[in-house]
């Protein structure tokens, strides 16, 4: 089963996502903020993240930025999500969404994405997509 981590500080946001997401059948994890998704992705590190980029404790793009450092699972799926107009230029993610975030979009991005990383893992190894 594909597990998603939902990390964002608005709870009715997450509460929207994880439905959303749990109804697709994936396997969901929450959090209120990057510092604790950063803990639970060591825990039991994840297939895909979708994270808020602004949020107190630790931000979404900082989350990222240090989830790209961790050797050997720096290729997860990273998909930024945003109030703002244009994604931070200084931030390796690999989707960007605008708040608010429709279900059919985030679910598109996500499976768009873990077919995109699934391909590059193969063509790593050598073998076929």
């Amino acid at each position: 089963m594909t597990t998603v981590l939902l990390v964002d500080d608005d709870a009715e946001a997450l509460d929207a996502w994880s439905m959303i997401c749990a109804a697709e059948g994936y396997d969901v994890k929450t959090a209120l903020d990057g510092k604790s998704a950063l803990a639970q992705f060591m825990a039991a590190p994840v297939d895909v993240v979708v994270a808020d980029w602004r949020m107190p404790v630790m931000s979404g793009s900082e989350l990222c930025h240090r989830l790209r450092t961790l050797p050997g699972l720096a290729d997860v799926a990273f998909i930024l999500v945003s109030g703002e107009p244009s994604p931070p230029a200084f931030v390796s993610f690999d989707g960007f969404l605008r708040k608010p975030v429709e279900g059919p979009v985030l679910l598109a991005t996500m499976r768009r994405l873990l077919e995109d990383h699934v391909t590059h893992r193969a063509l790593q190894r050598g073998g076929p997509s």
